[in-house]
């Protein structure tokens, strides 16, 4: 299986812009996220998608792959699919950019996580960290994923679901890593947003609205996304006490 990691990093985030070249600890945010790549076995080759001239000389600068794209895609999976226009492999991975602590072993996790899930028919697969802190769930920057019983996504939310009514669930966060096979991604962008992904803007919620099943994987916690710029002190001071 050949496997295309693909690193989407736009300018114009509405709560952080210009986020992917903020400096964490002397280097930009999208190259960090770039070197963790590098270090997962199951990636062959890494791509940096930017609608954004300067976000590509950054790349261009620092030896790092880039692709352009075009500057109307809602989401990060839809660059992804105009990259797969042009790139091939079996498998893509969406990495997001905003990931700077995304850890490699991860990355394996899902990809191996959709070459299993391929023998049931299943072309996407997604990934969550077990055990959801109260902040996270207090916060609608984080969304949540509800496993079934046989390694499927149920459903994504902003909201703590299931609700705890009857007795406790153990809440899972969702982890913005997704693998893709091109039939895939060919899907995904030719469809227009259901109501649901246009109301929590969850992408992957265009699979689910339309009936197809999602395999997911839990991964091993300790990243941060960056959705604002306090984001970046946490990230700083995290790294000062890793050696990895």
């Amino acid at each position: 299986m050949n496997v295309l990691a693909v690193i989407p990093a736009r300018w114009a985030s509405s709560r952080f812009p210009g986020k992917p070249l903020a400096e964490i600890s002397g280097k930009a945010m999208v190259h960090r996220v770039w070197d963790r790549v590098q270090r997962a076995s199951s990636v062959d080759a890494c791509v940096i998608a930017t609608d954004d001239e300067r976000i590509a000389e950054y790349c261009r600068e620092h030896g790092l792959d880039v692709e352009m794209t075009r500057s109307d895609h809602n989401t990060g999976t839809d660059r992804l699919a105009e990259v797969a226009t042009r790139r091939e492999a079996d498998i893509f991975v969406n990495v997001q950019g905003d990931e700077p602590l995304i850890n490699p072993a991860g990355i394996d996790a899902v990809v191996k996580c959709l070459i299993d899930a391929r023998e049931r028919g299943i072309d996407v697969s997604n990934a969550y960290v077990e055990g959801a802190s109260a902040e996270q769930l207090a916060s609608t920057s984080v969304v949540h994923l509800v496993p079934t019983l046989d390694g499927c996504v149920l459903t994504l939310s902003r909201l703590p679901v299931p609700c705890t009514f009857v007795e406790g669930f153990a809440h899972t966060v969702h982890v913005g890593l997704y693998a893709l096979t091109p039939a895939a991604l060919a899907r995904f962008s030719s469809r227009g947003r259901g109501p649901v992904e246009r109301a929590e803007s969850i992408e992957m919620m265009r699979f689910i609205e339309r009936g197809e099943r999602i395999a997911c994987v839990a991964v091993p916690p300790g990243s941060i996304g960056v959705d604002h710029p306090e984001d970046i002190a946490r990230v700083e001071a995290l790294l000062a006490t890793r050696a990895d």
